[in-house]
C-alpha cells in the first residue's frame, strides 16, 4: 500500500545548546492505492469475487444492469437485463452471484465465470425484493408483500427451485434488510429512531427465531453478521457509532459500539473480514477494529468522495478493502486499499537532559500506534549518517540509546523502525547540540567574620544542577580590601564532589569591608566562571566574665578575678570598675589594668553591708568592641532583735487590738513596718514608722477572725533585715434571743423573761461570721441553794444557711424557779478562722 508520510519539526532549547527533534509518522491517515471511476447511474451494493478477479456493483431501483470491474476497478462488462438490481450475495463456492431485482420482482442467479444469468425465480408481482443473503443452503431475500415486508427463500439445489415466501417471518412493515453469518440470518427494518431486528437459526434450511426485538438504530444502511454467527452489527447514520448485539438475544454485545468519529459521523457501512476485523465507515472516514478491541487500529480517509451507504467489502485475501465513494458531482469511484490493516506508527525522540563533551548522554524515545505495540522490535540508529549500535522497543513502547562526543558541536541522530506485517514503518530525527555546561561559583554562608577568623562557604554549580564535577576540582580564592583596593591571593580550596561546596578560612587581621573573589577554571565539560562576595569584618565582641564570690565580710579586703575574651590586648589597656551599695547613690569608681591575655583583678574593701554590685566595663579598641559585666556580692551585717505582740492573746468579735513592735540595736536605720494577715485574707500594711526611744512602734487593728501580726525591719548599713510574727485568736459574735415569754421582771438588777408553766421556752442563737453547717450547743442552769447549777448541755445543733440554730427547752418542776441559758459556738477542725465562743446568759422564770 502506498502511503504519504508527514513530518513534524519541533525545536527545543536545552542548557547545553539547541536541540531539534523531527518526529516520523507512518501516516496519520491512509489513502486508497487505486481509485477508479465507476460507470454507475446509482449505487446499491458491492460484492467482490476474488476467485474470478471481479467486483460486482448493483445500481439499485431504476437501473438495468450490474456493473462488473476487475479488482482494480477497471470496467469489464455490465450484466444486462437485471432490472433494479439491489442486494447481491455470492454462493459459498463463489460460482454464483445472487441478485435481488427490485424492479423485476425476482431473484437472479448469475454465473460468475461466464457473467451470464443462469436462473431467475419470481418473487411475485410488486414484491420488489431489496436484499439477499445466503445461509443454511438457501438464498434468503427481503421483499414487499401486500404493502408489508416479508422474508422468502430459494433452495437452489432443489429439482425445481422456486422463490417461496415464509409466512411465519412476515411481521415486517417494509422489506427488511438481510445479512448472514455462520448459520445465522439477521433481518432489520427501521422503526423511527429504532430498528426492528430479528435473528434466525437457518442451519437446517428452515428459519427458527432466535431473537426478535427493537434496538437502537434507525434507517440502517449497513447490516452484518460475524462469521461465527455470534454478533449482529448495525450501521445506522442516525447513531453516533456502529452498534453490536448478541445474535442469541439481541442484547448489547461486548463491546457494544465501534465509534466512527463522534457526533455527526453517521456510520452507514460495515464489513467484517474472516479474521474478525471490523471496518465501519461514516462521514469521518473508515475505522478498523481488531474484533472485540475497542481501540481503532487504523483510520482511513478517502479523498475520492464520501463513502456510499453499504459501500464497504473485504476481499477474500484478508488484506484488501474495497470502498465505493460518491463525489459532489454524483460520480462514483471504486477505492482499493491493499493493506488497510497496517497500523499507523509514530516515532518520537526526546532530547537528553544535557549533552556535554567527554560524558555519555542518553537519548530516549517512544513508538506509539493505535494497535498493539511491537515490543522487542529492532530500531536502527544513525548519527550524521553513520550507523550506531541499534536499540529495541520495550514492552511499554519506549527505548533509549547512548552516545559520547569528545568535541562540542551539533550532531544529527535518526531512529528508524522498518515496520512489520501489522505496523507501518516510521522514522524520527533529533539534533543534539553538545556544549560545555555554564557554571556559577557563589558564596553561600558566613560562619564567622572577625579580624582573626573569617570562615565562609561557597558552592560551585552547573546550570540547572546538571553534570558532575570530578574529584580534585578546586576554586581559586583572593581577598580584596575595599578601603585600600589591595588584593591578596589565598590559593585554591577543594570542592566536595558530593555537595559541590567549598570552605574558605582567612585571618585578615583587621576590621573593615572585604571582597572575596572566587574563580573556577572550567574543565572538559564545564565552562569557567568567576564571582565575588562582599563581607563586613567587624571588631571582636569579646565576652567579659567575672569570678566574684557570693558573700564577703564587711570591712575585710576583697579580691576577685575576671577575663576578657578574644585576646591579645595591647599594653596599657584598662577596665573601669564601679561599686554600688546602699550608702552610695553615685557609684564609687576606679580603674584596673588588663593583662595581654585579657585577665583582670578587682580589689576592694567594702564597708557597707548588704548587696554590693560591681560593674566592670572595657571601653573597646580598634579590634575589640566594648564589653561590660556585673557581679553582686552580699557583704555581711550584724543581727538585731525584733519582736511583735498584741495586748491580748484572744479578742472578741470586732474588738480592737493594740499591736506593739520592738526593735533592738541598729546602726542608722530605725524604721519598722507592721502588717496584719487575717486568716484566709491578704496581708495588709498597718503602719510604717520610726520606733520611739524605747524601740517601740504601736498601732491598732479590729479583730474579726484569727490574725497574724508581722513586724519587718529593712536593715541598714551594718545590720541585717529582720522579721517577727505573732498570732492572736478571734472569737465569733453570738446573738441570743428567747421566745414564748409573756412579760419581763427584774431581780437584783437582772432582767428575767416570764413564761407560763405550760409554755416551752425557745432559744435562738445567730453566729457572725456565717458558720453554716457547724455546731452550736445550749447550756441551761437553775438557781437554788444560793448558786447556779447546770441542768443540761444540749447536743450539737447544726447552724443553718443563715448561721443560726434554735432549741426548745423542756423544764420539770419549774414553777416559780429561776433559770438561765447560754449558747456556745463549737468550731470544727476545719474552721481555722475563729475559735470556739460562749455566748451571754439569758435569764427567765416560770409562773402559773
Amino acid at each position: 500500500m502506498r502511503l504519504q508520510q508527514a513530518s513534524l519539526v519541533v525545536a527545543f532549547s536545552l542548557v547545553a545548546g539547541l536541540t531539534t527533534v523531527t518526529a516520523g509518522l507512518a501516516g496519520s491517515a491512509a489513502y486508497a492505492d487505486d481509485v477508479a471511476a465507476l460507470p454507475l447511474s446509482g449505487y446499491a451494493h458491492l460484492v467482490v469475487d476474488p476467485a474470478h478477479q471481479h467486483v460486482f456493483v448493483s445500481q439499485g431501483v431504476g437501473s438495468a444492469g450490474i456493473v462488473v470491474t476487475d479488482l482494480s476497478g477497471t470496467p469489464v462488462t455490465t450484466v444486462a437485463g437485471e432490472q433494479g438490481a439491489t442486494g447481491l450475495a455470492l454462493s459459498p463456492d463463489g460460482g454464483t452471484l445472487y441478485a435481488a431485482l427490485a424492479d423485476g420482482g425476482a431473484i437472479a442467479a448469475i454465473d460468475t465465470a461466464t457473467l451470464t444469468e443462469t436462473a431467475r425465480w419470481s418473487t411475485g408481482a410488486g414484491s420488489s425484493p431489496v436484499s439477499v443473503a445466503v445461509a443454511g443452503g438457501r438464498v434468503w431475500y427481503g421483499y414487499t408483500a401486500d404493502g408489508k415486508g416479508g422474508i422468502g427463500s430459494v433452495d437452489p439445489s432443489a429439482p425445481a427451485p422456486a422463490a417461496i415466501p415464509q409466512p411465519a417471518l412476515s411481521q415486517w412493515t417494509t422489506a427488511p434488510l438481510l445479512a448472514a453469518g455462520g448459520d445465522v440470518l439477521a433481518a432489520e427494518e427501521p422503526q423511527g429512531s429504532l430498528s426492528h431486528v430479528a435473528t434466525f437459526n437457518v442451519a437446517s434450511g428452515t428459519a427458527s427465531v432466535k431473537a426478535d426485538t427493537l434496538v437502537y438504530g434507525g434507517t440502517a444502511t449497513g447490516l452484518a453478521v460475524t462469521g461465527d454467527g455470534t454478533r449482529v452489527l448495525l450501521a445506522a447514520p442516525q447513531q453516533l457509532a456502529l452498534r453490536a448485539y448478541r445474535s442469541t438475544d439481541l442484547a448489547a454485545a461486548d463491546p457494544a459500539a465501534y465509534f466512527t468519529g463522534g457526533s455527526g459521523s453517521a456510520p452507514g457501512s460495515v464489513a467484517v473480514d474472516t479474521d474478525g476485523t471490523v471496518a465501519v465507515a461514516g462521514t469521518s472516514g473508515v475505522y478498523l477494529y481488531a474484533g472485540t478491541n475497542t481501540l481503532a487500529e487504523n483510520h482511513l480517509t478517502l479523498p475520492s468522495g464520501t463513502l456510499a451507504p453499504d459501500g464497504l467489502e473485504w476481499g477474500a485475501d484478508g488484506t484488501t478493502l474495497y470502498a465505493v465513494t460518491k463525489d459532489s458531482s454524483g460520480a462514483h469511484s471504486l477505492n482499493v486499499l491493499d493493506a488497510p490493516k497496517l497500523t499507523d506508527t509514530e516515532l518520537a525522540l526526546r532530547h537528553p537532559q544535557y549533552a556535554v563533551p567527554t560524558e555519555r548522554y542518553t537519548v530516549s524515545g517512544s513508538l506509539s500506534t493505535r494497535g498493539f505495540l511491537p515490543a522487542g522490535a529492532a530500531l536502527k540508529v544513525t548519527r550524521d549518517g553513520t550507523a550506531l549500535p541499534g536499540t529495541t522497543l520495550g514492552a511499554d513502547g519506549t527505548f533509549t540509546f547512548t552516545d559520547l562526543r569528545q568535541d562540542e558541536g551539533t550532531y544529527a541522530y535518526q531512529v528508524a523502525y522498518a515496520g512489520d506485517a501489522t505496523h507501518r514503518p516510521a522514522t524520527a530525527s533529533l539534533s543534539v547540540n553538545v556544549a560545555k555546561l555554564p557554571t556559577d561559583v557563589v558564596g553561600t554562608d558566613i560562619t564567622s567574620a572577625n579580624p582573626g577568623s573569617v570562615v565562609l562557604t561557597g558552592r560551585l554549580m552547573a546550570q540547572l544542577g546538571l553534570g558532575t564535577f570530578p574529584q580534585g576540582t578546586t576554586v581559586q580564592v583572593a581577598r580584596r580590601d575595599e578601603a585600600t583596593q589591595q588584593t591578596v591571593p589565598l590559593g585554591s580550596v577543594p570542592v566536595d564532589p558530593a555537595t559541590l561546596q567549598f570552605t574558605v578560612t582567612d585571618a585578615p587581621g583587621a576590621a573593615g569591608s572585604f571582597m572575596y573573589v572566587f574563580a573556577y577554571a572550567g574543565d572538559a565539560t564545564h565552562q569557567p566562571s568567576e564571582s565575588a562576595m562582599s563581607i563586613m569584618v567587624a571588631p571582636y565582641a569579646p565576652t567579659l566574665t567575672l569570678n566574684a564570690p557570693a558573700t564577703a565580710v564587711r570591712g575585710a579586703a576583697l579580691s576577685f578575678g575576671g577575663k576578657l575574651g578574644d585576646g591579645p590586648y595591647a599594653a596599657g589597656r584598662t577596665v573601669t570598675v564601679s561599686r554600688k551599695d546602699a550608702a552610695h547613690s553615685t557609684p564609687v569608681t576606679w580603674t584596673t589594668p588588663v593583662a595581654a591575655d585579657g585577665t583582670i583583678t578587682v580589689k576592694d574593701t567594702p564597708d557597707i553591708g548588704g548587696a554590693n554590685t560591681y560593674t566592670v566595663t572595657y571601653p573597646g579598641d580598634a579590634s575589640h568592641k566594648a564589653a561590660t559585666a556585673l557581679a553582686t556580692v552580699q557583704v555581711s551585717r550584724a543581727a538585731t532583735a525584733l519582736t511583735v505582740a498584741g495586748n491580748a492573746s484572744s479578742y472578741a468579735y470586732g474588738a480592737t487590738a493594740t499591736v506593739t513592735a520592738h526593735l533592738g540595736t541598729t546602726y542608722n536605720g530605725r524604721t519598722v513596718s507592721i502588717y496584719a494577715t487575717p486568716y484566709g485574707g491578704t496581708k495588709t500594711l498597718l503602719t510604717t514608722g520610726t520606733v520611739d526611744t524605747y524601740g517601740n512602734l504601736r498601732t491598732t487593728y479590729k479583730i474579726t477572725r484569727n490574725t497574724t501580726f508581722t513586724a519587718s525591719f529593712a536593715g541598714d548599713y551594718r545590720y541585717a533585715p529582720a522579721t517577727a510574727a505573732r498570732a492572736v485568736n478571734g472569737y465569733v459574735k453570738i446573738a441570743t434571743a428567747l421566745g414564748g415569754y409573756y412579760t419581763s421582771t427584774t431581780y437584783s438588777g437582772i432582767t428575767y423573761r416570764v413564761f407560763h408553766k405550760t409554755v416551752k421556752p425557745t432559744v435562738t442563737a445567730t453566729v457572725t461570721p456565717n458558720k453554716a453547717g457547724q455546731c452550736e450547743r445550749f447550756q441551761v442552769q437553775q438557781y437554788y441553794s444560793g448558786a447556779w447549777h447546770t441542768l443540761t448541755t444540749s447536743g450539737c445543733y447544726a447552724l443553718s444557711s443563715t448561721s443560726s440554730a434554735k432549741a426548745q427547752l423542756s423544764l420539770t418542776n419549774a414553777l416559780n424557779q429561776k433559770f438561765r441559758v447560754r449558747p456556745t459556738y463549737e468550731r470544727s477542725t476545719k474552721d481555722l478562722s475563729n475559735v470556739s465562743t460562749w455566748g451571754g446568759w439569758l435569764y427567765f422564770v416560770v409562773r402559773t
